[in-house]
């Protein structure tokens, strides 16, 4: 699969940066966005039948990049578990 470069937004420091189609995180904000997604896969382990709201007020992380998560793909619904909203 071949990967084409484009110009992005970061989610995080809202910088743009040369990356790839799918990409949204730049080089300096990666360990961030590792950080983060790790608190809320460890927080959905625990409670796997929490919305993006639920996750939100627990971790206090935005919504917003809850679900951009979920856009990415790094997030999916499973069967009777992760609901957006």
């Amino acid at each position: 699969r071949k990967k084409y470069k484009t110009t992005c937004v970061c989610k995080h420091c809202g910088n743009e940066y040369e990356g790839y189609v799918g990409t949204c995180t730049c080089d300096a904000c990666k360990d961030i966005d590792n950080m983060i997604f790790t608190q809320i896969r460890v927080y959905l382990k625990k409670y796997p039948n929490s919305n993006a709201v639920q996750i939100s007020e627990a971790l206090g992380i935005n919504v917003g990049l809850i679900l951009k998560y979920i856009d990415e793909g790094r997030l999916y619904f499973g069967k009777g578990s992760f609901s957006k909203i």
